[in-house]
């Protein structure tokens, strides 16, 4: 098997050029093998989930339909931290009487919260190297914040009106669990920090309770190019 060197970083928390030469493994033709790059990020202690809900204890989701100034999740991403959103879950434990379920993402700016839960952010490295400059908030108050200008990156529904008395045992068949995530998609959500920047997840349902889980990678925003 051949050793290669080549010029790596003393910090890679900071990405500081610092001229230190490090083997990697590869192959005697010469070929590197490499980590993938969210792989080696959560190695680093950069990635975090945050939780909406917790254990047996749901939050409850917009009444209805879809409300932009009622964030049920809301990531602020400060100045001088960028992150990148892996994945988006949104489990409906309940549903009210009516089963119509919608489910939507965006990323932007220009956004504020309104009132609600504060969330601690998780590192999934479990010795915790780094902690999240990000403030997360679940179940905000009804309309008392703005809405983030930018673009939805995922939806998702159950568009069918169903009353649940008469829906029988077909509407247990139905989903109630609705995932988005980079790898499928093809592309990784970019918030870079500022006041504002934000990443807002929604869930409406006639009276829907449930989880929200947002995976996402967080580094400083210098090693954003």
């Amino acid at each position: 098997m051949s050793v290669i060197e080549y010029i790596t970083n003393i910090t890679p928390d900071t990405a500081t050029a610092d001229d230190v030469y490090q083997k990697v493994q590869g192959t005697r033709d010469g070929a590197i093998w490499t980590a993938d790059w969210v792989l080696a990020r959560c190695a680093e202690g950069r990635v975090f989930a945050a939780n909406a809900g917790t254990v047996t204890t749901p939050i409850t989701f917009g009444a209805g339909v879809i409300d932009e100034d009622e964030y049920d999740l809301h990531i602020a991403v400060p100045s001088n931290t960028t992150i990148g959103i892996l994945s988006v879950d949104v489990v409906f434990e309940v549903v009210g009487t009516v089963a119509l379920l919608e489910v939507m993402a965006k990323t932007g700016t220009g956004s504020t919260v309104g009132a609600g839960t504060a969330i601690t952010p998780r590192n999934l490295r479990s010795d915790t190297p780094h902690t999240s400059n990000c403030t997360v908030t679940g179940s905000a108050t009804v309309s008392s914040g703005v809405e983030i200008t930018g673009a939805e990156f995922f939806r998702n529904c159950l568009g069918k009106t169903v009353t649940m008395a008469t829906a029988g045992v077909n509407m247990a068949s139905q989903p109630r669990k609705f995932t988005w995530n980079h790898k499928d998609a093809g592309y990784i959500p970019i918030v870079v920090g500022a006041t504002g920047a934000a990443c807002g997840v929604f869930a409406g349902a006639q009276a829907g309770q449930g989880f929200i889980t947002v995976v996402y990678v967080e580094v400083p925003s210098t090693r954003i190019v």
